[in-house]
């Protein structure tokens, strides 16, 4: 009805599963458009394939079921309304227009949708509904207008909806809002209405409206939705200008910030059993085509590679992982680049189909899962299928990457586009050291150490203090005019929680991500739920390895004021260890650069060379080691105390 009387679209079309309804409500809406003089069309549609010329779909059907549920009351359609939106997503699959999910549990249903239809632009209204019910009540409890109140409930549209309280204003000022109140209230009214009338209609259609208004450009405003933001499906705001959302998470309490990530771990749990059902193994969606290639080229030192693609975000994303620290530049793609990254979920499920249906090896790549079939001619098929994408390589010629979606096929360019270069750099007389570098005046200071030794504490102190970031975990080294000339590993940086809070970076780095802002997309969920709720405290899996914060490599600058180096000489190496409670000191006792600070293809269990990209005979590193060893050397020991640690450091930097 608001539709229609509103005036500003041009027609409104209705299917229903049963066409006597959708009927029925067209002639109902027709006899008000006529008295209300309303422009608008209504028009009864047989099938949901004919709202795909529509600029939007709202979807609010509901499947027959009893709810009997006192409480979780919007969880009680999850099962019977599950096939109903799936079948529907199904019909609308590849549609490029706005959806906005009505359907209860909302969150859920809006998820479902996007991933078995593969649409983009898919919103959830129930925390819209939810912030205007929290304002009128609190407005009222402190004798307010409404106008006055800004204030938002995020999260799940249902019992552990989040009430942004610490964020909450009135007049302008912080309020003291009594939660307890306003949460009774907030069950308490769709309760009241749907005593009354049956189920809500005109909080919901409010709701749309504004959506619709502000996802069509029609109007600039901020309204809070469920929408897929860092793989969470929940209920934030988000400001539209000109029809494009932009997240503004309130900063959050810590209390708010552990409720949020219980209402993420309960609708994840419940969606899981709906996605083996419905979800499809490869998410629809439309074929990129390979008419607007773009490319990347990657250059250090004398050796450059080449990444092409039908998505811009691999090609960019090439440009942002690479060009801190390597040469990284767009050119015009090229039939020759060694490295070719699509998106293509047809190439995915050929791939992957002929590997697991042969003879096959496995491996893990990336931490991930790898079927590799080697065939007679040469050529070498993989497949990541926890990943979705899919690898063929020819015998001397380009790697093809395929994958469903651009993040996941960007991330295995950038890595095995590195891997192109790292190959001709080693067949060109580098080594790899496991070493953390800094750069002063063209100077390098190498760390070097056993895990857990110090390394990228020291990097990070150092460049702290106002050197150059050449790396934080690997450089590359090689014998040049005499002098040790050493480059950077371009790599995402991993910096614990600890070692943040001591730097005094953790509130700036949480901020940023409450703010909607990402970190590299290998960091685990945990770390991320954890910086959203203002938790300290190391996390770790059940190897013993501690999950940490991953940063791009552009981030070491725009996030934490670093300045990143491109290139040095070697001129000293220090060997830390770290003791709690320590007072810094020089170590009078020798290190000397070993075998194992060397890191090879032996040593390597990250990225094992599927595709024989790395040479099979490398230079040795004895000549290295002891080109090393002539250099100035100390052996450190570091405690706890930051701005005792960066005192000593200096110092033996420039000894």
């Amino acid at each position: 009805m608001l539709l229609a009387a509103g005036g500003w679209c041009e027609s409104v079309r209705v299917v229903s599963r049963t066409g006597l309804s959708a009927r029925a409500l067209v002639t109902d809406l027709e006899d008000m458009c006529q008295v209300t003089g309303s422009p608008v069309r209504a028009v009864h549609t047989t099938s949901p394939r004919e709202l795909a010329s529509c600029e939007a779909v709202v979807i609010c059907t509901r499947a027959a079921f009893v709810n009997t549920d006192r409480t979780n009351v919007r969880m009680a359609g999850l099962n019977d309304n599950a096939p109903v939106i799936a079948t529907l997503a199904r019909a609308l699959a590849h549609y490029q227009g706005l959806v906005v999910m009505v359907t209860n549990p909302v969150d859920i249903m809006a998820r479902l949708f996007a991933e078995v239809s593969g649409c983009h632009h898919v919103y959830g209204v129930g925390t819209n509904t939810d912030t205007a019910r929290y304002r009128l009540t609190l407005a009222r409890l402190l004798d307010v207008p409404v106008e006055a109140v800004e204030g938002h409930v995020i999260g799940e549209h249902g019992d552990q909806a989040v009430v942004c309280a610490s964020a909450t204003r009135v007049n302008g000022r912080p309020a003291d809002v009594p939660v307890g109140r306003v949460r009774r209230e907030l069950a308490d009214r769709p309760t009241r209405i749907n005593a009354g009338l049956g189920r809500t209609r005109c909080g919901p259609a409010g709701a749309v409206i504004a959506t619709l208004s502000a996802g069509l450009g029609l109007e600039d405003r901020v309204v809070e939705l469920c929408v897929n933001h860092e793989n969470r499906w929940l209920g934030i705001p988000l400001r539209f200008t000109a029809g494009t959302p932009t997240v503004c998470l309130p900063r959050l309490g810590a209390a708010e910030a552990r409720q949020l990530v219980a209402a993420d771990a309960k609708l994840r749990d419940a969606y899981q059993p709906l996605s083996r059902l419905y979800a499809p193994a490869h998410p629809s969606r439309k074929e990129k085509t390979a008419v607007t290639k773009t490319a990347t080229r990657i250059a250090t030192a004398t050796q450059a590679a080449t990444v092409t693609s039908n998505s811009t975000v691999v090609t960019d994303w090439a440009l942002r992982y690479f060009g801190p620290w390597w040469n990284a530049t767009s050119i015009t793609p090229a039939p020759d680049a060694p490295v070719n990254a699509d998106v293509s979920p047809d190439r995915v499920t050929e791939i992957t189909q002929r590997v697991a249906d042969h003879p096959h090896e496995e491996t893990v790549h990336a931490n991930t899962g790898m079927l590799i079939r080697r065939e007679s001619d040469g050529m070498i098929f993989a497949a990541q299928p926890e990943d979705k994408t899919a690898y063929k390589a020819e015998p001397g010629g380009p790697l093809h990457i395929y994958g469903c979606e651009d993040v996941p096929v960007a991330l295995a360019a950038a890595r095995l586009v590195r891997e192109v270069v790292r190959g001709r750099l080693l067949a060109d007389g580098w080594s790899i050291l496991h070493a953390s570098a800094v750069v002063r005046d063209g100077q390098a200071v190498l760390t070097l150490g056993d895990k857990g030794a110090g390394k990228t504490t020291v990097g990070l102190l150092l460049a702290r203090a106002g050197w150059q970031l050449l790396a934080n975990d690997r450089v590359f080294i090689r014998p040049e005019d005499g002098r040790l000339r050493v480059l950077p590993w371009p790599s995402a940086a991993a910096i614990g929680f600890g070692l943040l809070e001591a730097l005094g970076w953790y509130d700036q780095v949480r901020e940023r991500v409450q703010r909607g802002e990402r970190l590299h997309p290998t960091q685990h969920q945990k770390v991320t739920d954890a910086l959203h709720s203002g938790s300290r405290t190391p996390l770790w899996k059940e190897s013993g390895k501690e999950l940490k914060p991953q940063f791009f490599p552009d981030q070491l600058h725009s996030w934490l004021g670093l300045t990143l180096a491109t290139e040095g000489h070697a001129a000293r190496v220090l060997f830390p260890r770290i003791v709690p409670g320590a007072e810094p000191t020089v170590l009078d006792e020798e290190r000397a650069v070993r075998d194992t600070d060397f890191f090879t293809a032996g040593t390597e269990d990250r990225y094992p060379d599927v595709f024989g990209f790395l040479p099979a005979r490398t230079t040795g590193t004895g000549a290295l080691r002891d080109r090393l060893g002539e250099l100035p050397r100390h052996a450190i020991e570091l405690g706890h105390d930051v701005e005792a640690n960066t005192d000593l450091l200096v110092r033996a930097a420039r000894a």
